[in-house]
């Protein structure tokens, strides 16, 4: 057929059919190439692909929760050894003022006896004092002054009788021996009377001297009472912030130990000490946003870095992980949880929580 084809078409003479039949596979080409092209256009196109977002690069750490400050233990003082707990005057959970008594020590009514004997010092050191200031009393003052107008009377009496009695010895009447006892009379009265004058000057002078010994004497009980004061004070065991008790140690007749009285902590804002490798904490700045978590937790917690440590050392929270390098070097960080946050852990002091800190 091929053969024949040629040799017609070398002879320029194409039958028909041939004609016919290129003209109706080209249409028919056309055709499937149209109805490709439509069933393309119509076909639902793909989607592009939205770029994923990169989720910010976090440093992981293991922390504690803590309330703000850290838990706050009081203790007897070391002065009073072998204190024993007289009153407990809260319970687990109680929330305390700054300065309220919490517990007494079997000192208490000791001291208490000792500052009201102080303050009675005091009261008595006052009054002398005021009985210094005011000098003699009007009744002494009043018979010294007697005794001086008695003696000048007297005095000018037996100067009178010596004048008398130097006439009649002029006069031959007396002998000498007689006029020298005038004489003796009238000095002896004069020195008399000098000397009750001296004494009514001293009743009626208020001597800074006896001033002085009388202030300095309120001064010293003054002291006594301030000394006695402390000791009280020592004796009683107050809350020095405002916040929650957390554990009772020792309870009422028991001796102090080395654990103390109580634990007191400011739950009203919580804490996380999160424990930051030294490789880095470089990476860590206040401001920076921290996510929390924990087994025990029913969601994330979230807090701000408020405080970066300054020295390096070993790590302090347990790690669970039994291949954990629990020697490794770490920096404390301080992340102030939100305010929300907080309430949901108030509880949960010293639990262990996993960190991670934003970049």
């Amino acid at each position: 057929m091929l053969g024949k084809v040629q040799q017609e078409a070398a002879t320029g003479k194409i039958p028909w059919r041939w004609v016919v039949l290129g003209v109706v596979g080209s249409g028919l080409l056309l055709l499937a190439v149209r109805l490709g092209l439509q069933r393309w256009a119509s076909s639902p196109k793909p989607e592009p692909t939205p770029p994923v977002a990169k989720a910010p690069p976090m440093i992981a750490a293991l922390g504690r929760i803590q309330p703000e400050g850290d838990v706050i233990t009081l203790s007897a003082p070391s002065s009073i050894e072998g204190a024993r707990v007289a009153q407990l005057l809260v319970q687990e959970g109680d929330r305390v003022r700054a300065g309220q008594v919490l517990a007494t020590l079997d000192t208490t009514n000791k001291r208490r006896v000792e500052v009201q004997l102080a303050k009675d010092a005091v009261a008595i050191a006052q009054a002398q004092l005021q009985q210094v200031l005011a000098g003699a009393k009007a009744g002494d003052i009043q018979a010294q002054q007697a005794q001086v107008n008695r003696l000048q009377a007297e005095l000018r009496m037996a100067q009178t009788d010596l004048q008398r009695h130097q006439q009649l010895y002029q006069e031959g009447a007396i002998s000498a021996a007689a006029l020298d006892g005038f004489r003796l009379r009238v000095d002896t009265l004069r020195q008399q009377l000098q000397a009750a004058q001296a004494n009514l000057r001293s009743v009626r002078e208020v001597r800074a001297v006896d001033v002085a010994l009388a202030r300095a004497q309120v001064a010293q009980a003054r002291s006594r009472l301030a000394l006695a004061q402390v000791e009280l004070d020592l004796s009683l065991i107050k809350a020095p912030v405002a916040g929650r008790v957390l554990k009772i140690h020792t309870r009422v007749g028991e001796t102090v130990g080395n654990d103390g009285i109580l634990d007191l902590g400011r739950t009203d804002r919580m804490y996380v000490v999160a424990e930051v490798y030294e490789t880095d904490v470089l990476g860590v700045q206040p401001g920076q946003r921290a996510v929390v978590t924990g087994m025990a937790l029913p969601a994330p917690l979230r807090g701000t870095v408020t405080q970066v440590g300054w020295r390096v050392a070993k790590k302090d929270v347990l790690n669970t992980d039994p291949v954990a390098d629990v020697d490794a070097r770490v920096v404390e960080v301080k992340i102030a949880l939100d305010a929300a946050a907080s309430l949901q852990v108030q509880r949960l002091t010293n639990m262990v929580v996993n960190v991670q800190i934003q970049r």
